[in-house]
């Protein structure tokens, strides 16, 4: 427990149960900070979901939950007048979609509509929220008051609307990064656009009293670019609650075949399985006893990429699912599959999927930068491989196949693979750091 409980307004557009699966580390901040005996209220948005991802944690009387406008859906119809979508076209069904087909011009309608969010949708199409939340912060304040206002990002509108709410509030603000705003390496929009992010992050973080990561990478730039002093890193972590050491699951599949199991988004050319498909491709007779299940959204460009190597009939695509049924998965997989983006401006990326791997211990199997920060986790830590090249991927598989026919499972990882990795040890990392933005000395008692 901390012996000097700050008050803190928590700024995030997604709280569950509207919380996609990807939105995890806000919940599990907000238990920390209550647990850790702060007084704790959450401004969120009401933004169902297809289907409840997560259970909420804490007490439901500490959220403010507002209507929000997405900025994004205002031209929809002026578009729909003067550049119809093209709809139910042999080319937009995903049967259509292979990675070796020759990209088609942009319409009309994608440029205009690229415009507009390049324009306008600064920083994201959920600045809409500015109006409700600060409405919301304005009457939560004439009878609670907070010490420090902490925003956590993405979307990246959330931090200067935390700016303007601490500004009423006469409070200090932290902004969380989780993905990074200004200098994000996924950014689609033109330059003009991207100088304008860096304007504006540049702005609202002037004015913090504090800024927070999740990688040690992007915590130099930040610190190069604002000030060490302003900088701590707290990197995404585990829950043992939701990742026991050990979980009674059989294997998802026999003895004489192995599970790779992915769940999350595909970013295609970037975060994609390709270089996992050719590795299968490579087996030859033994191809068939991998079985790649993907659980996500939009996960057609899998299909195509199957197709392509010749394995379509190893992959299994499944809707998303709540996170406890995406635990049990996890453990009874054999691997687990990492699909990061092979460029040096992606070597800070530190998913959160990286650590409910680890928690889970199962071994990994990843694409990506392999000297980025994640490339570095996986070799010291000997959590698995990290290749992008289909024979080394390949040679791991054939391991993982040998291990499975002579034991009937694979071995989970060692339990030192978890050491300091929970989302309470890192969370903890971030105390002191809190109690000097809010003002109060930076002590902290032993725990019970």
């Amino acid at each position: 427990m901390v012996s000097n409980p700050v008050k803190i307004l928590l700024l995030s557009f997604h709280f569950p149960p509207d919380a996609p699966i990807a939105a995890t580390r806000a919940p599990k901040f907000a238990k920390y900070l209550l647990e850790s005996g702060h007084d704790v209220r959450v401004l969120c948005a009401n933004d169902p979901q297809a289907h409840v991802a997560h259970a909420l944690d804490i007490d439901e009387a500490r959220i403010i939950r507002t209507n929000w406008r997405d900025l994004g859906a205002l031209p929809g119809e002026v578009l729909d007048r003067v550049a119809p979508s093209r709809k139910d076209t042999p080319s937009s069904t995903p049967e259509a979609v292979t990675a070796s087909s020759s990209p088609r011009r942009p319409s009309l309608r994608s440029k205009l509509s690229g415009f507009y969010d390049s324009a306008i949708c600064r920083p994201d199409r959920r600045a809409g929220w500015r109006p409700f939340a600060v409405e919301a912060a304005r009457a939560l304040f004439e009878t609670w008051a907070p010490d420090l206002v902490y925003a956590t990002c993405p979307p990246h509108s959330v931090a200067p609307i935390a700016r303007e709410v601490a500004a009423i509030a006469n409070a200090p603000f932290i902004v969380e990064f989780r993905d990074r705003w200004a200098l994000d390496a996924y950014s689609n929009h033109p330059e003009w656009r991207q100088k304008l992010d860096r304007r504006q992050e540049a702005a609202t973080l002037a004015d913090a009293a504090g800024i927070v990561t999740v990688s040690p990478l992007w915590a130099e730039t930040y610190e190069t670019r604002y000030g060490a002093e302003r900088v701590a890193i707290a990197m995404n972590g585990f829950d043992p609650s939701d990742y026991p050491m050990e979980m009674d699951v059989a294997p998802a599949l026999g003895k004489d075949q192995i599970e790779l199991l992915f769940a999350g988004a595909l970013y295609p050319g970037r975060r994609d399985p390709r270089t996992v498909f050719e590795a299968i491709a490579l087996l030859g007779d033994d191809a068939k006893r991998v079985q790649v299940t993907m659980l996500g959204k939009d996960l057609s460009p899998a299909i195509a990429l199957a197709k392509e190597a010749g394995i379509e009939e190893c992959l299994k695509i499944l809707p998303p699912e709540p996170h406890p049924e995406i635990v049990k998965r996890q453990y009874a997989a054999d691997t687990l599959l990492m699909l990061q983006w092979n460029d040096a401006r992606d070597a800070g990326t530190v998913p959160g999927k990286l650590f409910e791997c680890i928690g889970a211990r199962r071994p990994i199997i990843a694409t990506g930068w392999t000297s980025g920060v994640v490339g570095r986790m996986i070799l010291r830590r000997n959590l698995g491989v990290i290749a992008n090249e289909p024979r080394i991927i390949a040679n791991k598989l054939s391991a993982l196949l040998s291990e499975k026919r002579a034991h009937g499972r694979i071995a989970p990882l060692p339990e030192k693979v978890r050491d300091g990795l929970t989302r309470r040890e890192q969370f903890a990392k971030l105390d002191p750091f809190l109690a000097r933005a809010a003002g109060q000395p930076a002590t902290r008692i032993a725990a019970e």
